[in-house]
């Protein structure tokens, strides 16, 4: 079934996904192959293993393939040369086309802005924006000769709401937030929506060193916004697949915070620590 006759569903869709193997991407490329989706899910096996998740890739193919939908992994780091295009050809050739793309894959460097050195801005320039780029650069212009595309970048509540922690992981994120705007003006006559879902604290492998201290942990989750608490994966992905979906078709160019409010402009916000 094409994409554009799936109702409100993902069947029949090709979707790609990159850093899909754990967190939020995991659960966004587990819904579209539940939801009949065929589904390309880019991963890093060595950055698996390096983060303590060795085969989450593998394992996570196997139970999205054990919903009888049709989903291939991708491994292959963006970090390497021309990467972002590779990872779009392989896509293709494994589904025959790419009708949604979520572009989750980033690297956070935890550090004051004096602090970073140059090999901690240099990997988040490049995985951040420049494979970003690469890989809007091969899949855009054939959505658009498809009429038909959809594409979903996975950004953060430090757009709004910026942590010292981790500055230049911060400009990346809104500097995405940025060329998604103005990607959308462009591609909207060609049926191409493109839109950005900001997380803000949500209980992923990236802050689960924060959660061995339990204390620490809900002192975390009590500042970090007005729910008090994280969001997990699961709560992301109903909004992931409205704005994946044939029927967000009016909806382009925006950004959806996913944040427990921590949005919302206080004088007494706390300091955010990233998904």
């Amino acid at each position: 079934m094409a994409a554009q006759e799936a109702g409100g569903s993902l069947e029949g869709a090709r979707v790609l996904v990159t850093g899909g193997s754990r967190g939020i991407a995991a659960a966004i490329a587990l819904r579209a192959a539940a939801s009949g989706a065929q589904v390309a899910m880019n991963h890093c096996s060595e950055a698996d293993r390096l983060a303590g998740h060795s085969g989450a890739g593998e394992s996570l193919v196997e139970t999205m393939n054990e919903y009888g939908g049709r989903a291939v992994s991708i491994d292959m780091n963006l970090l390497e040369t021309d990467a972002g295009r590779a990872v779009v050809r392989k896509a293709r050739r494994a589904l025959g086309g790419i009708d949604c793309l979520v572009l989750s894959a980033s690297i956070q460097v935890e550090k004051r802005f004096v602090e970073q050195t140059h090999d901690d801005l240099d990997q988040q320039l490049l995985l951040n924006l420049r494979a970003n780029i690469a890989i809007l650069q091969a899949t855009l212009p054939g959505m658009a000769a498809n009429r038909y595309g959809r594409v979903l970048s996975i950004g953060s509540v430090q757009e709004l709401a910026p942590s010292v922690q981790m500055p230049v992981y911060t400009m990346t994120k809104a500097a995405m937030k940025a060329l998604i705007e103005g990607l959308a003006l462009e591609y909207a006559p060609h049926g191409v929506t493109l839109n950005t879902l900001s997380p803000g604290l949500i209980a992923t492998d990236r802050n689960e060193r924060h959660r061995a201290d339990a204390a620490n942990w809900e002192s975390i989750q009590n500042r970090a916004n007005p729910m008090g608490r994280a969001g997990v994966p699961a709560e992301l992905v109903p909004s992931a697949v409205l704005l994946l979906s044939p029927e967000s078709a009016f909806i382009t160019g925006a950004t959806l915070y996913a944040t427990g409010g921590a949005h919302i402009q206080s004088s007494d916000r706390a300091v955010q620590i990233a998904t």
